[in-house]
């Protein structure tokens, strides 16, 4: 029976991503889906003796949940409000699920187990990039790529659960932000361990597949033309090159410096404000407006927040917009953090702000103490990820619960899998340093041993055969 337990716990995060979809596009009685978690949840006590395992991330999770149960009580549409509970509470088993993926070993962390999540989290984002392909709405000079869709059956053009059967170019900017630094830390990482080894077949075909699968996710960002995903790709391009190479901090300070004084010397503010941020979007000047209503929903409901995805109706209500048609469906407060505090309160913001705080010093305390290129590599492109998705974040938002959303708590448990790596390498450096040294000493203490045996031998000796001839002198 426990051996039952220990498979199904050990596959359990492939079991909610299998129940994810149905979720996400809630119809009838999918709910009752909700009740899988804790029932694998206790299969995990059979299996382990654990509900959870223990991360770092736990009291930020716990007083999430808590607050997404205490905004509850401002739910006004359940029907509005339970796909993000549902997204929330999956992304939690999911994060869960996959950290004891990565642990369930008997002598310790499982590298595979790891390296296996990060292939699916690269797999899913270009699944996702393949989706955004066929079905977006393609503009200027990308407008061909329309063709496409074209090509598919009716039945298969509509993408479910997007407005009008069209991919938001934003949400697949920012889903791709995730990603993208990711799939370029691991190919690059890759072709230089593959090159150094000289293994040409296979660095042909990494470039071939991975390079490919690079260039790919690279392109749809960029023909999404959306600038705050843009933004938070070159963020994070910059500050991997900042953290991997002493010339990469050069370059980051160089680029900033340079972003600052255009700004000035271009006036790009005033431009800003008078353009669009991002294609079928409302531009810095309507963000700036949202932004403001989005303050003033989190100074009238400080505690619990509007409901899970209810600023998007409470907002034309109770804070009308001037700019922004009251048909409009804005979605959401366009700033992920504004977005956290409207669902869950300001604790529940707190929280959310904690996740990050949390992943930022695991990342930095793996990096310093990673004697792994491979770790080092994969601690670069997880900072490049959450880098590039705070940066789209901030003028942008995939908002908790979200349909892509479970990518970002598994980039959370890829953080907490590299820690623990990094620690089981040094753990095992420690141990050989400290078997060497015994070993060492020990050796050191029966030479020496040896030697003084040796060296009081002869003197042994000599004694001795004073003591049996002298009884014999005294007889004569």
């Amino acid at each position: 029976m426990q051996r039952v337990a220990q498979f199904i716990t050990r596959w359990e995060w492939l079991i909610f991503l299998l129940i994810l979809p149905p979720l996400l596009f809630p119809s009838g009685y999918w709910g009752f889906l909700l009740l899988v978690p804790l029932t694998l949840w206790t299969v995990r006590w059979v299996g382990t003796g654990r509900f959870l395992p223990r991360t770092p991330y736990d009291t930020a999770v716990l007083i999430l949940a808590l607050m997404m149960l205490v905004s509850l009580y401002a739910v006004f549409d359940i029907g509005l409000s339970f796909p993000k509970i549902a997204g929330v509470v999956m992304g939690i088993a999911l994060f869960y699920g996959a950290v004891t993926y990565t642990r369930l070993r008997p002598d310790g962390p499982s590298p595979g187990g790891m390296w296996r999540v990060v292939g699916f989290v690269i797999l899913a984002g270009v699944g996702m990039a393949l989706v955004g392909l066929v079905g977006m709405r393609w503009m200027g000079v990308f407008a061909p790529l329309n063709r496409l869709n074209a090509l598919l059956p009716d039945a298969l053009s509509a993408i479910p659960g997007t407005v009008g059967g069209v991919v938001n170019a934003n949400q697949l900017a920012g889903t791709l932000d995730w990603v993208t630094p990711l799939l370029v830390a691991c190919t690059l990482g890759l072709l230089c361990s593959l090159w150094q080894r000289r293994s040409w077949l296979l660095l042909f075909l990494s470039v071939f597949f991975l390079g490919g699968m690079s260039l790919f996710t690279i392109f749809i960002l960029v023909a999404t033309q959306s600038r705050g995903g843009m933004l938070g790709l070159v963020a994070a391009l910059l500050v991997m090159l900042a953290i991997r190479f002493r010339w990469g901090k050069w370059v980051l300070v160089t680029a900033v410096i340079l972003v600052v004084a255009l700004a000035f010397y271009f006036n790009l503010g005033a431009a800003l404000l008078d353009s669009e941020a991002t294609i079928n979007d409302f531009g810095l000047q309507g963000r700036l407006e949202i932004w403001s209503r989005a303050l003033y929903g989190l100074a009238d409901f400080p505690l619990t927040g509007m409901s899970m995805n209810g600023f998007r109706r409470v907002v034309h209500v109770l804070y009308p917009l001037f700019l922004i048609s009251p048909d409009t469906d804005i979605a959401h407060a366009h700033n992920h953090l504004l977005q956290a505090g409207l669902d869950l309160g300001l604790l529940g913001l707190a929280a959310y702000l904690a996740l990050w705080f949390i992943s930022a010093g695991l990342l930095w305390q793996s990096w310093r103490r990673a004697t792994s290129s491979a770790h080092r590599t994969l601690i670069l492109g997880l900072t490049g990820s959450l880098v590039a998705g705070w940066m789209f974040g901030m003028l942008d938002a995939i908002s908790l619960g979200s349909r892509p959303g479970f990518i970002w708590w598994l980039l959370l448990a890829l953080v907490v899998a590299v820690r623990d790596a990094v620690t089981a390498d040094v753990f095992d450096a420690a141990t050989a340093d400290v078997f060497d040294a015994a070993t060492a000493d020990v050796f050191d203490a029966a030479t020496a041993d040896a030697r003084a045996a040796a060296t009081q031998a002869p003197a042994a000796r000599a004694a001795t055969r004073s003591a049996a001839v002298s009884p014999a002198g005294g007889a004569e």
